[in-house]
């Protein structure tokens, strides 16, 4: 039993380091790796391939665009194992080794094992491909990322060099592609909704851009709250069909709102709107002639002196010679937390470590925004936060030293100064002891 468990010992050292060596006199049926048959379950046996927690995949390290994918497992029985590699549904490799290209963007990896007599193992992976510097880009704001089924979308791309010929939204190609002066035109096709990858053919080659959401429904800015307070569909003609809403339904309309009405002109002798209370006593709207002249829909602000009017005696939109389908209470919410970075947690380490957002990626990041480090305190002699520019010649938040006692996340709003900085030559987060994990804005 000692000179098993030795020979055991001297294997696993010569395979640690990366020797091969062949022994055939020692295997044994107490040993399952050397005995296992085509009637054993499949196992993938890797340390290296971590197993996913909660239904979640587990996380590969992230690559560059112009690095292949490559990746090697260890399955037993192998002898009676074929090993197939899916990127995102689609086989890309079979074998032990895989070695491919894969496009920008975040995947999922599933590795399957199944043996000669029907058994099967599988392991789920997330990938994230980065693109390279110079790789085409489309604008990763809420709305160009929103495409509405139907519609024609044009997005801000980047970095192209000659043409765009073709989009292509998941496994779904859109139709209608041009691209000219930095602006990339396609028509949404029908297709279920759901996030997909998009991807562009661009000077010959096909690059990743990004996850965006497919969607029935038009885009509304997180930074807004749109509460459809009446719908359907009336022939406005003064006292024989107006729409009236009552003080309980217009209760909750704030002072400062803005109230938006949808209509379609329809032919009349002419065109008037109105908007009063239920006894027509006290105008919300004066009369308005020649109404088919307005902007559809057709907005105004909700006063103070409005708000009293509506309270008391509700909402009467009454007029003549249009159809009144929905009545929209718009408003001005918190805005929306947007994320200018985020990856591979970074151990900021001065100048061996840092995290650096270009000018290009600073540039929608608005005066009076408020910018959060998400970030987590590791064991390290000391603690330190900086932000300064890429050559660290003007400092947007001098140096902040005990970073262990800032609160988490750190927060600091961004000036005028502060842009022309990063404007000019980027944002560099630096320091020593501690992990960045996501820059956002709101």
């Amino acid at each position: 039993m000692i000179t098993k468990n030795i020979f055991k010992y001297l294997a696993a050292c010569f395979v640690c380091c990366g020797l091969s060596v062949a022994f055939t006199s020692c295997s044994s049926d107490e040993d399952p790796f050397f005995s296992a048959s085509e009637d054993d379950y499949p196992r993938i046996i890797n340390t290296d391939l971590p197993e996913g927690k909660g239904g979640e995949p587990a996380a590969l390290p992230s690559i560059e665009r112009t690095t292949n994918f490559t990746c090697e497992v260890i399955v037993t029985p192998v002898h009676y194992t074929t090993v197939t590699w899916f990127v995102d549904d689609e086989q890309v490799g079979e074998g032990l080794k895989i070695d491919v290209p894969v496009l920008a963007g975040d995947h999922l990896v599933k590795v399957v094992a199944t043996t000669t007599k029907g058994l099967s193992t599988y392991r789920l992976l997330s990938l994230n491909v980065r693109p390279a510097a110079d790789d085409p880009e489309l604008a990763k704001d809420g709305r160009s990322r929103w495409l509405t089924i139907g519609t024609t979308t044009t997005i801000d791309c980047k970095n192209v060099k000659n043409n765009v010929t073709k989009v292509f939204i998941g496994k779904t190609e859109a139709s209608n592609v041009s691209y000219a002066d930095g602006k990339l035109t396609f028509d949404i096709p029908s297709m279920d909704e759901g996030e997909y990858m998009v991807s562009i053919e661009a000077d010959g080659m096909r690059y990743g851009c990004g996850v965006f959401t497919v969607s029935v429904d038009e885009y509304v800015d997180p930074g807004i709250k749109e509460t459809t307070i009446w719908e359907g569909a009336v022939d406005i003609n003064w006292g024989d069909a107006n729409v009236f809403l009552s003080s309980e339904e217009m209760a909750d309309v704030p002072v400062g709102a803005t109230v938006r009405l949808v209509y379609e002109i329809f032919d009349a002798e002419y065109h008037a709107l109105r908007i009063t209370n239920q006894d027509w006593s006290s105008d919300i709207v004066p009369q308005i002639d020649g109404f088919e002249n307005q902007p559809n829909p057709f907005e105004f602000e909700f006063t103070a002196d409005m708000k009293g009017i509506a309270d008391a005696k509700g909402m009467l939109i009454t007029g003549f010679g249009y159809k009144l389908t929905k009545v929209v209470i718009v408003e001005g919410v918190a805005p929306a937390e947007t994320t200018v970075w985020e990856g591979d947690p970074v151990d900021i380490n001065w100048g061996d470590a840092n995290v650096f957002i270009s000018p290009e990626e600073m540039a929608n990041v608005p005066v009076g925004a408020t910018i959060s480090l998400q970030y987590e305190i590791i064991t390290a002699e000391y603690h330190a936060l900086r932000i300064t520019n890429q050559d660290w010649s003007s400092d947007i938040v001098p140096q902040i030293d005990g970073f262990e006692n800032q609160p988490n996340p750190y927060e600091f709003t961004y000036t005028a100064d502060h842009k022309a900085i990063a404007d000019a030559k980027g944002m560099l987060i630096t320091g020593f002891g501690y992990k960045l994990t996501k820059v956002t804005y709101k």
